[in-house]
């Protein structure tokens, strides 16, 4: 008699992955691996926050920069307006113009020329006068040159101010009437482009720069 040969059926295991499987195997939670699974979830959790403060805080700090350079600025302007103010009532210059140039001129009361000489406006010294030589940029056929210029010395900022007030009113020694028509503007854009066509300054984007100022820091309320 042949006898057969019983075949055996191989069980299929499952290649599907189960996550009670992993955490658990007959009825007992698998410590190591619930261990290895808490350990990978703060690991991904630390790269993440990493990632976040690697990229996030560079918008955030250029803003934060930028908020406090404004309100530095701010507080010095609002330390000049007072006077500024005080100045357009006696010689009728706005009071945006004097502090727009203020800033400008002085790039924020961080160049030499203020910080040591109180010079906040660029103005040149005639002979006689207290004066230092520094180098200062002039556009010149279309071309910016340095040079070295004698420039007024001031005792304190106001005095540098009142200065400035009395060079628009009072012109210079070859035309008296220089300014007119920065005191007759009835705006800070028409004053702004009178100053720059009365030859103040030759920066060809002079006018522009004490705009942009102006409506930057809303010194116009400050005109009376």
């Amino acid at each position: 008699m042949v006898t057969k040969k019983r075949r055996t059926r191989k069980r299929k295991t499952s290649s599907k992955f189960s996550i009670q499987a992993f955490f658990v195997k007959n009825g007992q939670l698998r410590r190591r691996n619930t261990v290895l699974f808490v350990i990978g979830v703060v690991l991904l959790c630390a790269v993440a926050l990493r990632w976040q403060n690697n990229h996030q805080p560079i918008a955030n700090n250029s803003t934060n920069a930028q908020t406090v350079l404004y309100e530095q600025r701010s507080t010095w302007l609002n330390s000049l307006v007072p006077y500024a103010q005080q100045l357009q009532r006696q010689y009728g210059v706005l009071a945006s113009i004097s502090l727009a140039q203020a800033a400008l001129e002085s790039n924020w009361n961080g160049s030499q020329l203020s910080q040591q000489y109180h010079n906040f406006y660029g103005i040149k010294a005639s002979p006689g006068q207290k004066s230092v030589v520094l180098p200062t940029k002039e556009f010149i056929k279309g071309t910016w040159v340095t040079i070295n210029a004698p420039f007024k010395v001031y005792d304190n900022t106001q005095g540098s101010m009142l200065d400035h007030a009395l060079l628009l009113v009072r012109g210079t020694g070859e035309n008296h009437q220089r300014y007119n028509q920065v005191l007759k503007a009835p705006d800070y854009i028409t004053a702004a482009n009178a100053l720059y066509q009365a030859g103040y300054a030759t920066d060809p984007g002079y006018a522009q720069k004490l705009i942009k100022i102006i409506e930057m820091y809303h010194l116009n309320r400050f005109d009376r």
